[in-house]
């Protein structure tokens, strides 16, 4: 759904608000979904990525492309303000 909204609409999304929007909608369904976000640097560039995981599997990256980031070791989980 937040693929579609995204391919559809009017702007392209960057991954880090389309794994917002997803994380937010599975975590309101009471999925345990993590947010991650990961870092590589290739010759002189820096580069970010953010991808949603459920029990160690990323959701949105069919790809595999975050294998090609280091993650920050704890995803960011809680959408609902609670201190973790």
């Amino acid at each position: 759904m937040v693929k579609a909204a995204g391919h559809y609409g009017f702007l392209r999304p960057t991954c880090l608000v389309e794994s917002l929007a997803l994380c937010y909608l599975l975590q309101k369904q009471g999925v345990p979904a993590d947010l991650r976000i990961g870092v590589r640097k290739i010759s002189d560039e820096f580069e970010a990525h953010a991808w949603v995981e459920y029990a160690g599997a990323a959701l949105n990256q069919p790809d595999e492309q975050h294998r090609h980031y280091s993650a920050f070791d704890r995803g960011f989980s809680d959408f609902r303000g609670d201190p973790s």
